[in-house]
């Protein structure tokens, strides 16, 4: 089926990334289809002209003198008329056109034919192979966009590959680090420390009631005796007699006595932070 300038109007393409210009291609487009629709006017001009010949061609061979008939006898003349003073003018008419004549008009006749049929030809033919180029055009741009269609969808499809690869190594580290520190949880070390926490406050109850009520000895959970009496008399024998003091040691033996309260808290204290560091690690 021959194209018309509607198909060609109506044409569409597929749009891709880094192909023609859409306006240039419009352009180009309008411009062979106005070009098609001079040669399809022209060649309709030219067949109609044609078909006006013919009918001129036809009329022109009806137009020929009749067959001449035989001589009748004729009758007897009539009276003669006077004639008026004013005879008007014969009328004349065409003469008929000889035969020579008739084969030149006959001969520019299918002239004219044969050059409307050339012109359509012409143009019919000038229009498939634009056509053609245009489809061509068409068939390698697809091909293009169907290959870098395919690169992208490999270049994602590696891309996805290792991203699933990075995420299981995280997931199985994650995974590595939240069961460690379940363990840590789950660690007996803890119910360890819970009851360090309870001796200690225990020990710091036995303790302000020692700084409230001054006893002389007082009981710890390792089973050690504490005793404030020989502690000040140790320390009292290995202090050197200042004269300058005289007598007095009233002062020395308070900070003594301050000394030897604080020093059993001091160790608790210690021991509470190993007992915390171990539990921890």
């Amino acid at each position: 089926m021959p194209l018309s300038p509607l198909d060609i109007h109506n044409k569409e393409f597929t749009k891709s990334f880094r192909g023609y210009d859409v306006d240039e291609v419009n352009d180009f487009l309008d411009e062979i289809i106005k070009d098609f629709e001079f040669f399809t006017r022209e060649k309709k001009q030219l067949e109609q002209q044609v078909e006006e010949l013919q009918q001129e061609l036809e009329q022109a061979m009806d137009q020929q003198l009749p067959p001449i008939q035989e001589a009748s006898p004729q009758p007897p003349a009539p009276a003669q008329q006077p004639q008026p003073r004013y005879q008007a003018p014969e009328q004349s008419y065409p003469a008929t056109p000889s035969p020579a004549a008739l084969s030149s008009m006959e001969q520019s006749i299918h002239k004219s034919i044969r050059v409307a049929q050339e012109v359509a030809e012409e143009v019919r033919l000038n229009a498939k192979k634009e056509a053609e180029l245009i489809v061509q055009e068409a068939e390698k741009n697809a091909d293009r966009i169907i290959n870098e269609a395919l690169q992208k969808a490999r270049a994602i499809h590696s891309e996805l590959f290792d991203l699933k690869q990075k995420a299981t190594i995280y997931r199985a580290r994650f995974r590595t680090l939240v069961q460690s520190h379940m363990d840590i949880l789950d660690n007996s070390d803890w119910e360890s420390l819970e009851e360090l926490e309870e001796g200690l406050e225990e020990a710091g109850e036995q303790l302000n009631q020692y700084a409230q009520s001054g006893p002389e000895t007082m009981s710890l959970e390792s089973g050690e005796q504490f005793s404030t009496q020989e502690y000040s008399a140790q320390d009292f024998n290995t202090q050197e007699f200042n004269p300058t003091i005289g007598n007095d040691d009233s002062g020395y033996a308070e900070s003594s006595y301050m000394d030897e309260e604080d020093e059993p808290r001091r160790d608790l204290r210690r021991t509470s932070r190993k007992m915390k560091r171990k539990a921890m690690f």
